[in-house]
């Protein structure tokens, strides 16, 4: 590390190797590139042949400082340098780096984190971010007054805290994390609270590390996500330094709040939208009313379907008014070929809910029609489906014709067959049999 250079100095350099690979290029004699070195401050530094790789590193490095900061209550001087030493195939080390590695060495008091990986590597940027965020931590963690050397322990930063709060870093627009969460819950296969805090690494498995990083974020942003929270987690921070450090226990839900917490997982981000089928469960869910009762045992169920027979109490008005926020909810998240169907039944909840002059006729009329359309779509999908799955099987890449018209002959001739009581059917005969012998 070269203390003291400044950015003025960083990008003539720069300037200057570019231009020496301008004259070599024209030149076309193969010549041996020295690493380039650039920083913008002392403590935040990389190596690299390619200065645009070297600029990219170093705007993370205060892209993550400027984010945190805040969050961890910290100043703008780093504590903690890291250098960042890409190796590109030009880099005389080239042949002899081929995967990521971290060394930490303590000299002067200090911690100097120095990471090395291939410019190729596809997971360069978590790795790179990961080095910030750890020092950033140890920052907080450690005390200006505390002793660093051979007996510091350097794990006392939890993991979930880490990758929680690199993960926060991030943008997720397709909102991944909470579409993982949300499938383990259903599943009954999220780990339990206790898991999460112990986890030590991350797997070398690329999808189970990806698991493993969308429960960390997942916990990390239910200790922040609101301001009382998020004061709670600073002052946890705050006490890691002083002389009695407080336990994370303290901030964690109980392992039935953490359960419910995930759970919740879809309404984390009201921008997601469901696929096809999640639309179809989110539907179905939807559909029963409870209408409650002075006695639990009095509740009374009915779908939106048998909604308008029911009789009109205080309480039956306020069981479906619940229910029209509820689709209106669903509506915002579903998919497109879903929205115009939920917003009918909307519309015939509605209709019910004016207790003075609830018009019964209009509400019939669009919950009639929604289930038409809920019908239609079902079974235009499911054609869809037996076509692609047609497809999958009878696909001919050597030939141009297309198959659609045998598909589509084949189609009319199953909807004829099935519409007439009279007529067998052999296919859905063969297949009762087989079933039948399994």
């Amino acid at each position: 590390m070269i203390p003291g250079k400044n950015l003025y100095s960083g990008l003539l350099l720069a300037l200057l190797v570019g231009s020496f690979l301008r004259l070599a290029a024209d030149d076309e004699t193969p010549v041996s590139i020295p690493p380039t070195y650039s920083d913008i401050y002392p403590e935040a530094s990389c190596t690299t042949t390619n200065p645009a790789l070297c600029s990219d590193v170093l705007q993370l490095a205060a892209d993550t400082r400027g984010q945190l900061a805040p969050l961890l209550r910290l100043g703008k001087k780093w504590r903690f340098p890291v250098h960042i030493h890409l190796v590109t195939p030009e880099d005389p080390l080239a042949s002899k780096v081929d995967h990521e590695s971290v060394s930490v060495v303590i000299q002067n008091k200090t911690l100097n984190i120095n990471a090395t990986l291939p410019s190729s590597d596809p997971d360069t940027y978590a790795f790179v971010q990961r080095q910030f965020v750890t020092a950033l931590l140890w920052e907080k963690f450690f005390s200006p007054t505390q002793t660093l050397d051979a007996h510091t322990r350097l794990d006392v930063v939890p993991l979930w805290l880490i990758e929680g709060l690199r993960e926060w870093l991030d943008d997720d627009p397709e909102h991944n994390r909470e579409k993982i969460v949300k499938r383990a819950a259903l599943a009954k296969r999220a780990p339990a609270l206790a898991d999460v805090t112990d986890w030590h690494e991350l797997s070398d498995d690329h999808m189970v590390a990806l698991w493993q990083r969308a429960f960390c974020y997942y916990l990390l942003e239910s200790l922040i996500r609101k301001n009382e929270q998020r004061e709670n987690f600073q002052q946890w921070l705050d006490s890691i330094t002083g002389p009695n450090p407080s336990s994370a226990n303290q901030l964690f839900p109980t392992e039935m709040g953490w359960q419910r917490e995930l759970l919740t997982s879809p309404a984390r981000s009201r921008d997601i939208v469901y696929t096809w089928d999640e639309t179809v469960a989110e539907l179905g869910a939807l559909e029963t009313i409870a209408i409650p009762s002075d006695k639990e045992t009095d509740t009374r169920l009915c779908t939106i379907d048998t909604v308008v027979s029911f009789p009109r109490d205080a309480k039956f008005l306020t069981a479906v008014q619940q229910k029209v926020l509820d689709l209106t909810g669903l509506e915002l998240r579903a998919h497109p070929s879903w929205r115009p169907i939920i917003a009918l039944y909307r519309f015939g909840l509605s209709a019910l809910t004016n207790d003075k002059n609830p018009n019964l006729e209009q509400a019939t009329k669009f919950i009639v029609e929604a289930q038409r359309r809920r019908a239609a779509e079902m079974g235009d999908h499911q054609k869809l489906l037996d076509y692609v799955n047609w497809f999958e099987v009878t696909k001919d890449y050597a030939s141009n014709t297309s198959r659609f018209s045998s598909y589509f002959s084949t189609a009319q001739k199953m909807e004829r067959i099935q519409a007439d009581p009279d007529h067998p059917n052999p296919i859905r005969a063969d297949l009762l049999h087989i079933e039948s012998q399994l």
